[in-house]
């Protein structure tokens, strides 16, 4: 066998000057390599932007959607347990506060992206894909705050008619009885003078009495915080009114392709059926054509057959 690794060697030192020379000739003349550069699309940057808004109102919603549940649990806790009420209670106002700050810090971001959505929309093609994608992103965080903001005002709201059912049934252990509205009034009021005409000379009654107090001063932090927080309801109900009409044009849009879809289901369930009955006939009609092409091709071979030894006996009687 021939030996031919001088050969590799030779075409392997070949392949290399011809690297080298293409490497050189991408080199400038002044000596610097050509830098490579990235493709950047028309408003690629500010659609970063809008993204990193939105990743940041996202985050922030969660976080609120967390401290809610967090809420809600201290709640439950607070109906359920006996000891340690004022930690609890503690507890709750600083989640109250908290809730609070972040909704208006998510409140002041919604805003700025809004008014970039609305920039965007007068500088720019109102069907761009920037313009789409600010919209889009508008519209789906201030549907995701408003509904974490409604479940802390039930989470509220479930408080309160708890405490005040409290109050209800402790001023019914001392004799007294009240309603709803007379409720409303004491925490309109801030003061227990309803109770000023009753005695409390049992254990049972002074216990009473101090439930009634506690869950009073109770009802009063929470409505406090319930009208601190007005300002931002309201606010979140502009946002959703400036919404409407572009809710109502999603909501025909969705309407409307729900109407195709049971066409085009209704559709499908005609083309299956006439699948169905053009198999049946190509099964049955087409076997019987089968057949009768296959008659006549025989018939026709037979009298070929027969033409052609008629021509050979007048052939040979011809001879």
């Amino acid at each position: 066998m021939k030996d031919r690794l001088l050969e590799l060697q030779v075409i392997t030192r070949s392949l290399e000057e011809e690297f080298r020379s293409e490497e050189d000739q991408t080199t400038e003349p002044g000596g610097q390599e050509e830098q490579q550069q990235a493709v950047v699309f028309e408003g690629e940057d500010v659609a970063h932007g809008i993204y990193k808004e939105a990743k940041e109102i996202r985050r922030e919603t969660e976080l609120l959607r967390r401290d809610v549940e967090r809420l809600k649990t201290q709640n439950t806790r607070f109906l359920t347990s006996i000891r340690r009420i004022s930690a609890i209670k503690r507890d709750t106002n600083v989640l109250g506060r908290d809730i609070q700050a972040r909704a208006q810090e998510i409140y002041r971001n919604l805003e700025r992206l809004g008014r970039h959505s609305k920039d965007l929309e007068q500088s720019n093609n109102s069907t761009s894909a920037v313009v789409r994608i600010a919209r889009s992103q508008y519209s789906y965080l201030t549907r995701a705050f408003r509904q974490a903001m409604s479940e802390y005002n039930e989470a509220e709201l479930m408080q309160r008619e708890y405490c005040m059912g409290r109050i209800q049934r402790q001023a019914e252990i001392m004799g007294k009885e009240l309603s709803m509205g007379q409720i409303d009034e004491m925490i309109e009021s801030g003061s227990c003078s309803v109770f000023t005409g009753v005695v409390a000379d049992t254990r049972t009654a002074r216990s009473a009495l101090n439930e009634i107090e506690n869950r009073h001063k109770e009802l009063l932090a929470l409505e406090s915080r319930i009208k601190e927080i007005q300002e931002i309801f309201l606010q979140i109900a502009m946002l959703v009114e400036e919404q409407g009409c572009m809710v109502d044009n999603i909501e025909a849009t969705v309407t409307a392709t729900v109407d195709i879809v049971v066409v085009a289901e209704a559709q499908l369930v005609k083309a299956k059926k006439y699948q169905r009955s053009l198999f049946y006939l190509l099964s049955t009609h087409g076997c019987t054509n089968l057949i009768s092409c296959l008659l006549c091709a025989v018939v026709v071979c037979i009298h070929q057959d027969g033409r052609v030894v008629k021509a050979l006996d007048l052939r040979s009687n011809g001879q």
